[in-house]
């Protein structure tokens, strides 16, 4: 067993993960979680379960503790990994740089969003030449359940001296179709913040997996 976590390590440090089979990725994760336990078959097992490395990663905690020796420990690392994702991207390459284009952003978002169990509404703050100055989640809840107030959503934007946003929000179940709700609700902001000379860019739906759904792509706004 030591010979082969030693075998796919030293795979690793030589090539990265050029030539990984996806189980073999996930099968070194697992070594640093389970350092007494062959490793090959769990992965195997787990990608059986959740579809894809992406699936396992962002699989849901009680699904995932259902495999025989998933504990705290591979939890823990699962959690890690994605929240330094979500650190790098949002710190280090979204907030305080300018938005080019929305691939970083995309991808961010989704790392954030995607597997939710409740609607989180997020807001982007961009000021005059696009320089993202700030995300932040401002609600939770459906839009047609009056969760998302205008007059704090308002407050927020100057507070942030923002000149433009964008409006995002994700849908747990997967259907990234704008609801009436939410093209109401957008519409209904457009309008309103444009009397107050802030500029709504976009509303992105994040579903589940990496598809989403933006209004403006769509001629929405």
């Amino acid at each position: 067993m030591n010979g082969h976590r030693s075998r796919i390590r030293e795979k690793y440090l030589k090539n990265g993960l050029n030539g990984f089979l996806e189980y073999e990725i996930l099968e070194l994760l697992l070594t640093y979680s389970l350092p007494r336990r062959d490793v090959k078959a769990l992965a195997k097992e787990l990608l059986d379960k959740f579809g894809n490395l992406h699936g396992v990663l962002y699989g849901d905690k009680t699904a995932l503790y259902e495999i025989a020796g998933i504990k705290d420990n591979t939890y823990v690392l699962f959690q890690l990994i994605k929240d330094i994702n979500r650190f790098i991207y949002k710190e280090n390459k979204l907030v305080g740089n300018k938005m080019s284009g929305t691939e970083e952003l995309l991808k961010y978002l989704n790392l954030e969003m995607c597997n939710l169990k409740v609607e989180e509404f997020k807001v982007i703050f961009l000021d005059t030449q696009n320089v993202i100055l700030d995300i932040k989640t401002l609600f939770q809840g459906t839009l047609d359940k009056s969760h998302i107030y205008p007059r704090e959503l308002v407050k927020e934007v100057f507070a942030k001296n923002a000149k433009s946003v964008i409006f995002v929000h994700n849908h747990p179940s997967g259907n990234i179709t704008p609801s009436k709700a939410d093209i109401s609700f957008t519409n209904n902001m457009r309008f309103l913040l444009k009397e107050l000379e802030i500029n709504l860019l976009d509303h992105i739906i994040i579903g589940n997996g990496e598809n989403y759904y933006s209004f403006l792509e769509e001629n929405l706004i």
